[in-house]
């Protein structure tokens, strides 16, 4: 996967995090984050390295 492609589904995800928040749905957006968050934690503590 190249950089460029990381970087966009990046902002796309971010662009969904902020249309989550704007819409009085902060409480599903701060779960979608604490869901990525425990995600990439997951993966950092459990991966082989």
């Amino acid at each position: 996967m190249s950089k460029e492609q990381k970087t966009q589904e990046i902002n796309s995800i971010m662009d969904l995090i902020k249309a989550l928040f704007k819409d009085d749905n902060w409480y599903l957006g701060g779960f979608i984050v604490a869901l990525i968050l425990f995600i990439l934690f997951d993966l950092a503590a459990f991966t082989p390295h």
